[in-house]
């Protein structure tokens, strides 16, 4: 396998880039690493994130979103990543020792079904496209609380994201919805 089986991705967060890949690297959902947390389920993230300036690491079944630390440069970075991605991808290993899907909420009643479904349907293609995801942390009293992560986590603009474009698709949809607030 060669290096040009990874293709680099800009996202609209300047400190992370997409590493798209074309085989699957875990079945479904995402799996977010941060430097200096355990990566003892994830031989790519503790390859990935052994890297100088690495900060944070989010596997997904087709891509791999790096984010830098914000005073490095992407230049020397993008071709060492890419080799250890490839150079993982020949070696036959998991990218993640798959124990359990990501914890995720169990939608409580219809109006949170309705949110689940609209999130997983409309928002999350569209935010995986940037790199990134969204995890439902809840919905109390016309408030759905939600997280970005991986690119979009530290975006400059995951503020618009989900105040313009996720907040305004669940109020137009979900009447019972109101707002939309970050974790």
């Amino acid at each position: 396998m060669s290096e040009s089986l990874v293709k680099v991705v800009p996202t609209p967060n300047p400190d992370a880039l997409m590493f798209r890949v074309f085989e699957t690297l875990v079945s479904s959902g995402t799996y977010e690493y941060a430097k200096g947390e355990s990566t003892a389920d994830s031989p790519l993230a503790e390859k990935i994130l052994s890297l100088d300036n690495v900060s944070l690491v989010l596997i997904a079944p087709r891509f791999v979103t790096v984010r830098k630390s914000s005073e490095a440069e992407w230049s020397p970075l993008t071709s060492r990543i890419s080799q250890r991605i490839v150079s993982f991808l020949n070696s036959g290993e998991m990218a993640v020792i798959e124990k359990e899907e990501p914890q995720r909420k169990e939608p409580s009643n219809d109006i949170e079904r309705r949110i689940m479904l609209l999130l997983d349907e409309e928002v999350r293609p569209a935010i995986a496209q940037d790199g990134g995801d969204v995890i439902f942390h809840g919905y109390d009293d016309g408030v759905v609380t939600l997280e970005l992560i991986g690119a979009c986590g530290t975006c400059p603009s995951s503020t618009a994201t989900l105040q313009y474009g996720i907040q305004n698709l669940l109020v137009e949809e979900i009447p019972e919805v109101h707002a939309v607030e970050s974790v």
